[in-house]
């Protein structure tokens, strides 16, 4: 077969060529894939840096750490990638890597190196002082040090009386090292004095430097004895309170509403002429207050009467009564103090001296505890005439004593009769005293104990002549001239007052109001109530005999009086020989109807 070289030598040509493209289109490919970084280096706060991928051939990523992020992750031909780091969660340099995978190609690396977070504290402005205000609303009297930190710290305060106080903790960095910008909580108490007062904060870490930081108190506002310094003190008193009615500072004192000024017309005036064009009267109502009486009352040294009447949610709130408006006894200008519906479960230490001057005392719908009333006393009070204690326990839809306790009802207290019956078990109650000493006030002229937790039976007469009451005598029946001038006439009264064998006691000879229903009170109407010359005066079917209805008391009582008579003319159903209340009081009657209350 003869051989024809010159085909054979074509295919071998074609060949040749086609293999010599195949190593180029290699060659090619491989020189033209490739990344414009080796190497990334980045601070702790992480953050975006760029790779330019070079090639016309299809590509893909790999990173062998989740913090390092790649975008795109893959592509085809050259692109521009972001490369995103995380802010670091450690102390100490950490390293990862992006693999830049390629058809045909030697896979490219690039290397991550993250440095990592120095332990510390930063405080911005560390170096300067805080300057506080001398006083805030409740809830407002704080300051936020904002901090960033990544170690554990401890916070010492140095201030004189504790006025600046360490109220938080440190965080927990749940996030490892990276350091947490957050507030620091530091709250202050009011400024009554009218200098400044500093404070000093240090804030040490577990390692390194402490920081100390400087704070400085404003000054209390200077109060002047003067007309102006009063203006100055009611505002500031509302306005610490959160007062929801206000006056306007820009008009006349004596038009604001609820404030009355000394006249020149005012007998007080004639034998304190300074008195005069000063605060006499202020009243403050309806207000949103967790504490007690703001300290700037101690300026309203020329009051007459001051007025404390609606605090928001009362029935939730355990105030202490702080001292300062116990300072205005020392002028001996306050007559009547009303500190009502305030949330006040305490009195202070020396509510005794405003007893110098006191008249009228006004302590109702309040949240007293158990024995907090004692220094409420003729002794401490001489010349009080009215004293108002209406429902002074913390809540009054309490129907069954025996169900409660007193830790959750408040004020609970008893008359102490029957004197043999003893107290039930874990019931912490007043069982007598603060009601007997009220008894021997011969002095009041005025008591109101309505809608109050008192349980018990009134004492009979035999039982206050017991407690050391005086008897009626000849000569109060002859001497009595303020029976006279209400038109009772003792001399009428003799069958009951100075009975031969059984007087009557003399208890609250002058009393014209007395109220203490709505309670909890059981057994018999004593003679001393229904024979008391003033008892006409005291709307007794409603203000007396009538009892907290369906209620029943610490023994399993039904609240309510036995023997209560039809009307003041008719005494049928008692046992009693004097007759009724008209029979012992027949001046008492009313002209136009024998049988009218």
């Amino acid at each position: 077969m003869k051989l024809n070289y010159k085909y054979y030598i074509t295919c071998l040509f074609v060949l040749g060529m086609a293999l010599l493209n195949s190593c180029k289109d290699e060659n090619e490919l491989s020189s033209t894939f490739s990344v414009d970084k080796e190497e990334i280096a980045i601070g702790e706060n992480g953050g975006v840096e760029t790779i330019q991928v070079n090639g016309d051939v299809k590509w893909q990523t790999s990173v062998n750490a989740t913090w390092v992020r790649v975008l795109p992750s893959n592509g085809v031909g050259s692109t521009l990638c972001e490369v995103k780091v995380d802010s670091s969660v450690v102390a100490d340099f950490r390293n990862a890597e992006i693999h830049f995978m390629a058809e045909g190609n030697a896979t490219k690396i690039v290397k991550v190196v993250q440095s990592g977070y120095k332990k510390g504290i930063f405080i911005e402005n560390a170096d300067q002082e805080i300057i506080i205000e001398n006083t805030a609303e409740f809830g407002k009297r704080y300051y936020n040090l904002q901090m960033t930190a990544n170690t554990d710290f401890t916070v010492t305060v140095t201030s004189e009386s504790n006025w600046l106080q360490y109220k938080d903790e440190v965080p927990d960095y749940d996030y490892g090292d990276r350091p947490r910008t957050f507030n620091q909580r530091f709250e202050w108490e009011t400024n009554v004095q009218e200098e400044e007062r500093t404070a000093t904060v240090t804030v040490t870490p577990v390692d390194g430097e402490p920081i100390v930081l400087n704070f400085r108190q404003k000054s209390a506002p200077k109060i002047t004895d003067n007309r102006a310094g009063d203006s100055l003190a009611i505002l500031a008193i509302y306005e610490t309170m959160n007062g929801m009615l206000g006056w306007d500072s820009s008009e006349n004192m004596m038009y604001w509403d609820g404030v009355e000024l000394w006249k020149a017309t005012d007998e007080e005036v004639h034998a304190k002429p300074e008195l005069l064009g000063r605060v006499k009267t202020v009243r403050f109502r309806l207000f949103d207050t967790y504490e007690s009486i703001p300290y700037q009352v101690k300026y309203l040294k020329t009051a007459k009467s001051i007025y404390f009447s609606g605090n928001t949610n009362t029935f939730l709130k355990s105030i202490t009564l702080g001292n300062e408006i116990c300072e205005l006894a020392q002028y001996e200008n306050l007559k009547e103090l009303t500190i009502s519906a305030y949330g006040l479960n305490t009195l202070p230490a020396d509510f005794a001296k405003l007893g110098q001057s006191l008249e009228i005392l006004d302590l109702s719908s309040n949240n007293f505890e158990y024995n907090k009333l004692d220094v409420i006393t003729k002794d401490n009070f001489p010349k009080l005439k009215r004293l108002r204690l209406n429902k002074i326990n913390r809540f009054d839809t309490t129907k069954d004593l025996q169900k409660v306790s007193v830790d959750t009802i408040g004020f609970r207290w008893s008359t102490g009769y029957p004197v043999d019956r003893e107290t039930p078990e874990g019931v912490n109650i007043n069982n007598g005293t603060f009601f007997k000493n009220l008894l021997k006030w011969d002095t009041l002229e005025e008591l109101s104990l309505s809608i109050n937790l008192l349980d018990g039976e009134l004492p009979t007469d035999e039982d206050l002549l017991a407690l050391g009451l005086p008897k009626y005598t000849e000569a109060d029946i002859t001497s009595a001239e303020y029976y006279k001038n209400d038109s009772i006439t003792l001399d009428h009264a003799r069958k009951y007052l100075i009975k031969e064998g059984s007087p009557a006691p003399k208890v609250w000879p002058k009393m014209k109001a007395l109220s203490f229903n709505l309670c909890f009170l059981t057994g018999k109407l004593p003679k001393w109530i229904l024979y008391h010359p003033y008892l006409s005066f005291w709307n007794p079917f409603t203000m007396i005999f009538t009892q907290e209805t369906g209620a029943i008391d610490s023994f399993g009582n039904k609240a309510g009086f036995t023997n209560e008579p039809t009307n003041l003319s008719n005494y049928s159903n008692t046992t009693y020989t004097e007759g009724s209340y008209y029979d012992v009081y027949p001046n008492r009657v009313p002209s136009y109807n024998a049988d009218k209350n």
